[in-house]
């Protein structure tokens, strides 16, 4: 079995609301730091997945980023890296 690394992030789709990026927004704006930052918040996860190869690791970790990382109807996911460890 090989180990592999990742890096997820997950964030909300697009025209859905994020009340925690708008209270970051709006506090950089009151301290004057930054008229209007446009923030959006999520999720960041670092896993080791083992399997036999690349394409298996990929397809396990497709299904653990859809069925349990993230909420298919409200965000959406990112593989920012994945290596073999």
């Amino acid at each position: 079995m090989k180990k592999y690394k990742a890096d997820i992030i997950v964030t909300l789709k697009n025209g859905v609301r994020d009340p925690q990026g708008a209270a970051v927004d709006m506090v950089l704006k009151r301290t004057g730091m930054e008229d209007s930052a446009g923030v959006h918040t999520g999720k960041f996860f670092s896993l080791s997945i083992t399997g036999e190869d690349e394409a298996s690791v990929k397809a396990k970790l497709n299904t653990i980023c859809e069925e349990v990382l993230s909420n298919p109807v409200l965000e959406t996911y990112k593989i920012e890296r994945f290596s073999e460890v």
